[in-house]
């Protein structure tokens, strides 16, 4: 289906094209961060690896935060993870019924999210970490509320409560620990939005476009940072993103047209990330769909969650900014060897690093879809 909405607004080379022979180099590093999602199924093993992992480049990279893109824990279903710490034995793939016993569900639900915060949030120490919500974390029973509620903490946390504290001057008003947030920091706008149910709501995309238009007229803001759990329409990985119904295709639409407008128009640099489809993918969006109005945009659900592709590969981005807004993503592995270690022969490192693979499907909706222009 090809995209209409900004038809007459051309490619620039920054988003498109690379750099020609002869051109000038990027500026300098100014500073990092790093970003990943989905942490479900081998996180308690996978998420201390990536918190140790930034740890040991503090010198050679600091990263200022991590940056979660959602779904923590399965939560239809019980984490291998938590799963073999009272049965080594637990075959986590194919799951035999009744096997943790009769209360282990309600058990699991009881605690998997503090336990997520325990063993996956604590490893990073010092190191703030920005949380966003994954369909996962609507599902079994838990609402936004809920959410809302448990990670109160993260959501209210410094710089995001200051930033709205800063907009409610000028009459620009947004709940306090909401799932969908910004906060600018060193001359780049991060923005988390929330697509946990495969779109985006009419009051979401109003508070996106005066974000943006704020942005748009703030000279000091270079960079705009959106990132949320679902990849935004028609990306390499449209069989499992907001593709599936036509109110994901066209609020997501939306969402992608008010981001590329602000940097075909306004003048910023803007990027892309994503998590929910697990595994590693660079421009997302270099797709016929989006006819030379691509953005550039990661997927990077790598932070211990099943994986789609058949070599398994976990890890994050560690993202430079350069001094003049640009920003260099670089995917870091992490692998069984790094810390922290475990004993030889360990049950779920064995499993997690041979066996946590599942095949995905393809959920895109193909029929056509009436969207609306962008507000």
């Amino acid at each position: 289906m090809p995209r209409s909405f900004i038809a007459g607004l051309v490619c620039a080379p920054l988003l498109c094209a690379a750099p020609a022979a002869g051109q000038t180099s990027p500026a300098p590093v100014a500073w990092y961060f790093a970003v990943s999602g989905d942490s479900r199924d081998c996180g308690d093993l996978i998420m201390p690896k990536i918190a140790a992992a930034i740890a040991s480049h503090r010198t050679s990279a600091p990263i200022d935060f991590y940056w979660h893109l959602g779904d923590f824990r399965r939560m239809y279903d019980i984490d291998c993870d938590v799963a073999k710490r009272t049965q080594p034995d637990y075959d986590c793939a194919r799951r035999p019924a009744g096997a943790l016993g009769t209360t282990a569900m309600g058990d699991y639900l009881d605690i998997a999210w503090q336990d997520f915060v325990e063993r996956q949030i604590t490893p990073f120490g010092a190191t703030p970490v920005f949380l966003g919500i994954g369909n996962h974390e609507v599902s079994a029973g838990r609402t936004r509320d809920d959410f809302r509620r448990v990670f109160r903490k993260w959501l209210t946390q410094e710089p995001i409560h200051s930033q709205r504290t800063l907009e409610a001057r000028n009459h620009f008003y947004s709940t306090e620990g909401d799932t969908y947030y910004h906060f600018v920091a060193k001359g780049v706008d991060f923005i988390y939005l929330d697509n946990a149910e495969s779109t985006f709501s009419s009051a979401q995309l109003g508070w996106l476009a005066r974000v943006l238009s704020q942005d748009a007229g703030d000279p000091a803001v270079k960079t705009i940072v959106a990132a949320m759990h679902e990849a935004l329409p028609y990306s390499k990985s449209r069989g499992h993103a907001m593709d599936a119904s036509c109110a994901g295709l066209c609020s997501g639409e939306q969402a992608y047209d008010l981001l590329f407008r602000a940097h075909a128009v306004a003048g910023k640099h803007v990027y892309v990330f994503a998590s929910h489809a697990h595994l590693y993918l660079e421009d997302i969006f270099d797709q016929p769909e989006h006819q030379g109005q691509v953005l550039p945009g990661w997927l990077i659900g790598t932070a211990g969650a099943e994986q789609y592709r058949p070599a398994i590969e976990y890890g994050y981005l560690e993202v430079a900014v350069h001094a003049d807004g640009s920003i260099e993503p670089r995917f870091k592995g992490v692998t069984r060897d790094m810390p922290p270690g475990r004993p030889a022969g360990d049950p779920l490192e064995e499993y997690c690093f041979t066996r946590n693979q599942a095949a995905t499907g393809d959920s895109a909706y193909r029929g056509a879809c009436a969207c609306g222009a962008a507000p």
